[in-house]
């Protein structure tokens, strides 16, 4: 027998139905599953069966009437747990009809329902990304006159309209670059599965003015994003040795691999060391493995790239997590190219 706390438990859920302009709505019965309504072990009933009449307490609801079919619909009953033949409540709202045109209606605000309800999960979900984020970082890492380079102020030319609709193509269907992951952790892949972008190109070109912008219009959409130099993010990992109770090395790596989406700029500014090198190629394994969209801008080609983050540089130190690390960037990014003259110079 179902307990009491159960039951009032799920009388407290009991939703009220929807509206529907000026037809109104059938109204909807309460959560509990269907096998329990001819279970006579249950504290439950139906108003219409001939146990209700064997009841006293609470007088029971008028019954209302489909609206599609005109059948009569009841309210189901709730025994009282002290008293024998007595009704302590009835559900405030009746029960469906089974008529065909009231179970499609049924069945369409059901998946309204859930959508609506995924949608709130993925909200919340990143709300508590954003906040292990502001707790870990303060911020984004979009500092001062980053925070105004947004789509609208990119000028475009000629030779940068290309580069521009990538990116704003890029932040407009950001949502389909993301993977999904189930209850245990099975991670399907994104409709988009080559899902981040290699910014390559010459200096004073806007390769972080369009990084930036697309960052900048998904933290209003509430997507959490981190945005640094590749300086900035091996800092604040070094940074977690200092003893801060807020954060240490796995907790910032985690936010690295988990954000939905990592913005890595001005990659091979400077030469990495060992540590550095081997932490900047697990979080991009990391996030390659996890189908997790992941943004690069750099003023080196590929040979160059590898030869300055290459601890000692190429003869002197060991290569392999350069390539690696690029490699797996090839794989997961859409490439743009973006050389011709600074506008810095202009």
């Amino acid at each position: 027998m179902e307990g009491i706390g159960a039951i009032l438990d799920k009388i407290a859920k009991n939703p009220e139905p929807p509206k529907r302009g000026e037809m109104g709505s059938p109204a909807q019965v309460s959560n509990l599953p269907e096998t329990q309504k001819t279970d006579d072990d249950k504290e439950w009933f139906k108003a219409s069966s001939k146990e209700a009449d064997e009841y006293t307490g609470v007088p029971a609801p008028e019954p209302a009437s489909c609206e599609y079919c005109g059948a009569t619909l009841y309210h189901d009953g709730i025994k009282s747990f002290t008293k024998k033949n007595e009704v302590m409540l009835w559900f405030k709202e009746p029960e469906r009809c089974t008529c065909e045109k009231a179970q499609k209606y049924w069945a369409d605000y059901e998946a309204k329902k859930a959508a609506e309800e995924k949608a709130e999960e993925a909200r919340k979900d990143a709300e508590r990304i954003q906040a292990r984020v502001n707790r870990l970082f303060k911020d984004s890492g979009i500092r001062g006159r980053f925070r105004n380079r947004t789509f609208d102020k990119f000028e475009i030319t000629p030779e940068n309209k290309r580069a521009y609709g990538v990116a704003k193509r890029y932040a407009d269907s950001f949502m389909e670059r993301l993977p999904k992951r189930n209850e245990r952790g099975v991670i399907t892949p994104p409709p988009i599965e080559r899902n981040g972008l290699l910014i390559v190109g010459s200096y004073g070109t806007g390769k972080t003015h369009l990084a930036t912008a697309i960052a900048n219009q998904l933290i209003l959409t509430g997507t959490p994003v981190v945005a640094m130099t590749m300086i900035d993010l091996l800092a604040r990992i070094k940074q977690s040795y200092d003893g801060d109770d807020n954060a240490n090395e796995a907790s910032i790596m985690r936010i690295y691999e988990e954000i939905p989406l990592l913005i890595i700029d001005d990659i091979g500014s400077e030469q990495p060391t060992e540590w550095g090198i081997t932490r900047i190629y697990a979080i991009i394994n990391a996030r390659y493995e996890a189908y997790m969209p992941t943004i690069v801008t750099t003023n080196y080609g590929t040979d160059e790239l590898i030869r300055r983050m290459t601890p000692g540089g190429v003869g002197k130190g060991d290569s392999r997590n350069a390539e690696k690390t690029l490699d797996r960037l090839k794989e997961m990014c859409e490439g743009v190219e973006m050389f011709w003259e600074s506008w810095r110079s202009r």
